[in-house]
């Protein structure tokens, strides 16, 4: 009786933590301090919104507007301000789901931030993940091939007789290849 009660017990446990869920669900569970100036009631609204077909923006803690622009099973972009936006795309790893998110911030100059979570939001270590440049970057997520584009800028000194640095961009594209973006 015993043995049969462990075996019940691992299968449930090998159910549950290898449990695959959606990027609703996702967001559903997902802490407010992932996005502070949204509510919980923000997000399930947007939510409800989006799954209703309609424009999925909301009155947000700073009083502005914010809206949840794009919902699918595995990604979700968020417009937060007019100087913020939000990207989370859902990465398979083995029998683990992670969430890789991307924050972009700025109007002239942007600059973004890369972090992975697990699919219930526990906070992962982005170096096993992801090589990032050393300078500044911006960064797109693409759902469709589970890729991730940075964009820098490489500054290149000019001869002293010329003023003024010239900035060459650069973009990468790098492939989620089941372990890390490559």
């Amino acid at each position: 009786m015993k043995k049969q009660i462990l075996i019940a017990l691992s299968c449930f446990w090998a159910v549950t933590t290898s449990a695959q869920i959606s990027m609703s669900d996702a967001l559903k569970i997902m802490p407010t301090s992932q996005i502070p100036y949204l509510t919980e009631n923000n997000i399930l609204d947007c939510l409800d919104f989006k799954e209703a077909g309609m424009d999925a923006v909301v009155n947000n803690e700073l009083n502005g507007k914010s809206e949840l622009q794009a919902l699918t099973q595995r990604y979700a972009s968020f417009r937060l301000n007019d100087a913020a936006e939000l990207e989370m795309l859902m990465l398979q790893q083995g029998q683990q789901q992670l969430i890789c998110v991307v924050r972009t911030y700025g109007t002239d100059v942007r600059e973004s931030t890369i972090e992975f979570y697990t699919n219930a939001w526990k906070s992962l270590p982005v170096s096993n993940y992801i090589a990032l440049p050393q300078q500044m970057f911006t960064a797109k997520l693409d759902e469709a091939d589970s890729s991730l584009t940075i964009t820098s800028q490489e500054t290149l000194n000019r001869p002293a007789s010329e003023e003024q640095d010239e900035n060459k961009v650069v973009q990468t594209k790098l492939n989620w290849n089941g372990e890390m973006f490559k």
